[in-house]
Formats: C-alpha cells, sequence, structure tokens
C-alpha cells in the first residue's frame, strides 16, 4: 500500500513538473481614464499611493520627476503558496505611472519569481502558467487600486469635510 502511496505522489509530481515554462519577464501596459483631474493632481494622488500602499514611498520610489509626470517603483509581492504553505510564491516587479490631463498610463514589469521556504528564499526559473496568470492577475489589481485611490472623493482637497 505504502508503495502504491508514494508511485501516485512521484506521478503526481512529474505531471505537475511537466506543466511548467521558463519565465521570461511579463510587461503589461494599462492606460486609465481619470475625468476632470489634470496632471499635477493625478502625479500627486499617484505618489500619496506609492505612500500609502507601500508604507513608505521613499523606499520603492526609484524616480520620480513631476514636470514630466513619471513615477518609477519596485515592490515584492506574495500571490500564493504551494499546496501545504510550506512556500510562498513571490514576484518582483517593476511599475512604471505616466501623467496626462485626465488619465495615467501604468507600466509593469514582472522580473522575477522566487519561493521563500523556511530556509531561504531563491528565484524560479520555470513557472506554471496558474502561477504567471496570478502575477499578471496581481499587478492588474494593483493597477486597479490606483484608479481607484486616484478617483477616491475623499482624497479630493477641494472637496468640504
Amino acid at each position: 500500500m505504502f508503495k502504491k502511496g508514494v508511485l501516485v505522489l512521484a506521478c503526481v509530481l512529474t505531471i505537475a513538473g511537466c506543466a511548467t515554462q521558463q519565465f521570461k519577464p511579463v510587461e503589461t501596459t494599462n492606460v486609465v481614464n481619470v475625468p476632470s483631474q489634470g496632471q499635477k493632481e493625478i502625479y500627486n494622488k499617484a505618489r500619496q499611493w506609492f505612500s500609502q500602499y507601500f508604507v513608505s514611498g521613499k523606499s520603492v520610489v526609484d524616480y520620480e520627476n513631476q514636470e514630466e509626470g513619471t513615477i518609477i517603483g519596485n515592490g515584492i509581492a506574495n500571490i500564493g503558496s504551494d499546496p501545504f504553505g510550506l512556500i510562498q510564491y513571490k514576484i518582483k516587479y517593476n511599475i512604471r505611472i505616466d501623467t496626462k490631463e485626465g488619465k495615467f498610463r501604468a507600466l509593469t514589469k514582472i522580473n522575477e519569481h522566487t519561493n521563500t521556504d523556511s530556509k531561504s528564499t531563491y528565484s524560479v526559473s520555470y513557472v506554471s502558467k496558474e502561477r504567471e496568470a496570478d502575477a499578471i492577475n496581481h499587478v492588474n489589481t494593483i493597477v486597479a487600486d490606483i484608479e481607484s485611490y486616484l478617483n477616491d472623493k475623499k482624497l479630493d482637497s477641494k472637496s468640504e469635510w
């Protein structure tokens, strides 16, 4: 009975291992309309979002230029774990926000997948399609969060409070 269990486990692990692909950096581009807001207001709110989302915007922002309307930062995000919860799956990514009158563009690039277990963190060369999709969904969720933040009426400096 034990031998059958080991054989089944070996088959499952082999099949799961075959469903992976070599990781290549993934880029996404989203252009989001932010009606009735000027470039400067969008830029300022986006910069505030970096500070609140990452707790300290200074630690993640590599470049910012208000005249150009550009903010570039780096992040690390947890996107899940193995079925047993022993290995945490993470991504390292860049995010660039370009602002114009009434809109912003978010360029994201997933640079690396890592695994973290109880002893170390290490880079992963092969990922499953599901894990890659989870990473893309995560950066798209970040862009949606920025959009929500920029459209939050409570953050309008001209509102009555």
